[in-house]
């Protein structure tokens, strides 16, 4: 079983959650992350970095080891906007506030 299509699909998630994660954190605003309701803008930047490092190697994997192909960057974007678009619909959540 081929699990390369799955490996971009969670390398393209990781990505996009990284996104956020790393941009509050740089932004010096205090933000979610799975280590607490309120992590500090350095835990936040530290995790954007790893989903960004881990991504990158699992993509480094698979072409080292497989000749990646179009289908490949589909299943990268595929899991990009998926983690993209649980964000924009969880902003509330995310922040604990209302967002105007």
């Amino acid at each position: 079983m081929d699990l390369s299509p799955l490996a971009y699909l969670v390398a393209g998630f990781l990505l996009g959650n990284g996104m956020p994660h790393f941009i509050f954190g740089s932004a010096k605003r205090v933000f979610k992350s799975p280590f607490g309701q309120r992590s500090k803008p350095e835990v936040n930047v530290l995790w954007g970095l790893a989903n960004f490092i881990v991504a990158s190697g699992i993509v480094a994997t698979e072409i080292y080891w497989k000749n990646a192909n179009g289908l490949s960057i589909v299943f990268i974007l595929a899991g990009f906007w998926m983690a993209v678009l649980m964000f924009g619909f969880s902003m509330e959540r995310f922040l604990g506030r209302r967002v105007e």
